[in-house]
């Protein structure tokens, strides 16, 4: 025989095996179909058992905007010849904004134990690990930073209402933290607002007095009443220009208050609850119990084959 005749023999005999293979298959579910069955539809009843059994969960998401404390941008650097860099620098002028708190900071404080305590604490829960709900409540509490810079909050809970609670529970004492961190720039912007507002008023009383005054001087022409009005006109002048200075200063400090640069933390929209339960899944149960089903009824099978050859022998 030569090589070609051994390869094409070789070549048949492999194939013969092949095929030999999946008669064996075929001829094996033929024989234990009902096994097989069984036990495909003992584990899918089983799955969508547990998945009636085990308590369902709701998911609540919010999507939340971290607070900022902004400033008049480049404009802040107009009241200089006023001092107003002075306030600028509270709020880092040549931006639009800085975060009360940078992103990937919230994400780490979401993540901490004691934060998460005291957001248990707010609900009256107890924060141990070996009361079941606050269990829950850490192991389903999840936080992403969103390309956005925004962060996007998830977790869950047994019921509707009470995942909407617990969500509400993590953004209010975040809310609380950037509140605290945020009072006392805010709150010095406020007084340097009200003291520019005094200073402006009295700046404008002593501007229309050298008003009236140089009125008055108008009538003589005399030379030592020109004098003293232009002495007094100059005066007005440099007055006038503080007075600009000090309107300079109070437009920054209103602009860096205002609501479009100076906001707290807060959920963009609403706490959003899912509809139906996210878990769990009856879909993926019934699936999971039928391939194990399957595995098992194959296994009995296997090992009652070799009882039998072991008896036989």
């Amino acid at each position: 025989m030569n090589k070609s005749e051994s390869s094409a023999l070789a070549t048949h005999d492999g194939s013969q095996d092949d095929e030999l293979s999946l008669s064996d298959l075929i001829l094996f579910i033929r024989r234990n179909n009902r096994t097989l069955l069984g036990g495909a539809v003992g584990g899918v009843v089983l799955g969508l058992a547990i998945a009636f059994i085990v308590p369902a969960q709701w998911e609540a998401s919010a999507l939340v905007r971290i607070g900022q404390l902004g400033n008049a941008g480049n404009a802040g650097n107009a009241g200089n010849a006023g001092n107003a860099g002075n306030a600028g620098n509270a709020g880092n002028a040549g931006n639009a904004g800085n975060v009360i708190e940078p992103p990937l900071q919230v994400v780490d404080r979401v993540k901490n134990r004691s934060f998460q305590n005291s957001a248990l604490t707010s609900l009256k829960l107890p924060i141990s690990d070996s009361d079941i709900k606050a269990k829950s409540f850490r192991n389903s509490l999840k936080v992403k930073l969103e390309k956005s810079e925004l962060i996007t909050l998830t977790l869950r809970a047994t019921s509707p209402s009470e995942a909407e609670q617990n969500m509400n529970a993590v953004v209010n004492e975040l809310k609380r933290v950037h509140n605290n961190m945020a009072t006392s720039t805010v709150n010095r912007w406020h007084q340097e607002l009200a003291a520019t507002e005094q200073e402006l008023q009295r700046a404008n009383t002593e501007s229309e007095r050298l008003t009236k005054a140089l009125d008055g001087y108008a009538v003589s022409i005399n030379e030592k009443i020109f004098s003293q009005a232009t002495l007094l006109s100059n005066i007005l002048l440099t007055r006038e220009q503080e007075i600009k200075n000090i309107q300079d200063r109070k437009r920054i400090l209103e602009e860096r208050l205002s609501p479009e640069r100076t906001f707290q933390t807060d959920v963009l929209g609403r706490v959003e609850i899912s509809e139906q339960p996210v878990f769990p899944k009856k879909t993926l149960l019934a699936v999971a119990g039928l391939v194990i089903g399957l595995l098992i009824s194959v296994l009995i099978v296997v090992i009652g084959a070799s009882g039998s050859r072991k008896n036989i022998n």
